[in-house]
């Protein structure tokens, strides 16, 4: 009877573990990933009824190759506002070089407020993938999409009609910026990116970095030196607090692969891309991987309000404080020349000190702009969880804690039977 009783325990407690691994790990064998979340929202086809986006909300929905979404978001004639789309593709999905999702903001007549686009740019490399646009107030009442009114997102997939056939999740979510206080000027000239190359910070001892897989779970870093390990197949987000007036630099560094094939080539095997604190794509770079190290480097512009005026793209999207985004992906096919996690070490500064920001008739802290001594001090390279909690850890945490009790409850059931069991053949003896 014990024996038995034992046998069955063990093996109600393994798949109570394996559960919680699964939960963890998400489908087996494959990398985590990017799983969109929050409210569901079914985008319209035609601009007749688009359902409604709130600002500050999220929200998902899926989309089809060549298939068009429309959302409607109402805007007032004081506050700017970006909005953001992210097409998640399973891993393994087949994309194409000009495969990706291109974003416009319209007016009730049509015109467009701004528009952009987000392509993989690469072969079978299946990563997040998205931009934001914005209607910004400008105070110039010759300048479109300034009014008070209904205005609409278009969400467009584009497909070479090779690639992955299947409807991709759609992460969305906007973001609304508070107008200057009454009788307060805008800040001058736009910040411009200056012309000597960045050089990496050497300086510092390493820390330990545990990268998210989407914005909501990216690990926040300061200045200094992080290191990680992101698979092949994978792609790893970091986020840096910038405040007014400063600049961030970001290096991440690829490891050589002793273990694996010296011979093996990927083109455009390893990727940095940056984003603004409203999720719009900034800027990014790929170099090939052939088992040597390689580095990749990002120095944006130096954050001031008056940059949403410059006439370089790179330039305007650093326009507000707050956290900046820098994604690391590693392409499927460098698993042919490392065994396990390619090693990452990113070197991160911030530069210059914080300056007072501009005069917001509104709290821009709700909206996700600007930062704070808080935001600092946890910087400490440990990935959120999708609800702003403790970390990654503590998830993976939760998640066995909830394995181990449901085994717990197994065998407290069992216990009982088997002492129920005894007691009545104690009772026949």
């Amino acid at each position: 009877m014990r024996h038995t009783t034992f046998t069955a325990v063990a093996a109600l407690l393994a798949l109570a573990a394996l559960q919680g691994r699964a939960a963890a790990d998400g489908t087996p064998g494959a990398p985590a990933s990017w799983q969109p979340r929050g409210t569901v929202l079914a985008g319209a086809a035609t601009t007749a009824d688009p359902p409604a986006m709130r600002p500050g909300v999220t929200y998902r929905d899926t989309i089809k190759p060549g298939e068009t979404r429309f959302y409607g978001i109402t805007l007032d004639a004081r506050t700017s506002t970006s909005v953001s789309a992210f097409a998640v593709p399973p891993a393994g999905a087949r994309v194409a070089f000009r495969d990706g999702i291109e974003l416009k903001l319209q007016g009730p007549d049509g015109s467009d407020c701004d528009q952009s686009a987000a392509h993989f740019e690469d072969d079978g490399d299946a990563r997040p993938i998205g931009t934001a646009v914005s209607r910004l107030i400008t105070g110039h009442r010759l300048d479109v999409c300034q009014d008070a009114d209904q205005y609409t997102l278009q969400v467009h997939r584009t497909s070479d009609g090779a690639a992955d056939p299947e409807a991709w999740p759609l992460e969305l979510r906007s973001f609304a910026e508070p107008a200057l206080a009454p009788g307060t000027a805008a800040s001058a000239a736009p910040a411009v990116i200056g012309g000597a190359s960045p050089t990496p910070l050497i300086t510092g001892t390493p820390h330990q970095a545990s990268g998210g897989t989407s914005f909501d779970t990216a690990a926040a870093v300061r200045t200094g030196i992080w290191r990680d390990r992101v698979p092949a197949g994978a792609t790893r987000f970091y986020k840096v607090p910038v405040d007014w007036g400063q600049q961030v630099t970001v290096f991440a560094d690829f490891s050589s692969a002793p273990d694996g094939d010296a011979g093996a080539f990927v083109a455009s095997g390893v990727r940095l891309t940056a984003y603004s604190p409203v999720r719009q794509l900034v800027d990014g770079g790929n170099r090939s991987y052939a088992g040597r190290p390689v580095s990749l480097d990002e120095q944006l512009a130096r954050v001031a309000y008056g940059n949403r005026t410059a006439y370089d793209s790179r330039v305007a999207a650093v326009r507000y404080a707050g956290w900046y985004y820098f994604a690391v992906t590693v392409h499927p096919g460098v698993a042919q020349a490392v065994d396990g996690p390619l090693p990452v070490t990113l070197r991160v500064e911030v530069a210059g000190p914080a300056q007072p920001g501009p005069a917001y008739d509104g709290d821009a802290r709700a909206a996700g702009i600007g930062v704070g001594p808080h935001d600092m001090a946890s910087a400490d390279g440990a990935a959120a969880t999708a609800g702003g909690g403790a970390g990654h850890a503590a998830a993976l945490r939760l998640v066995a804690f909830a394995a181990f009790g449901t085994g717990t409850a197994l065998l407290l059931v069992l216990a009982v039977w088997s002492a129920v069991a005894r007691r009545r053949a104690t009772a026949a003896v």
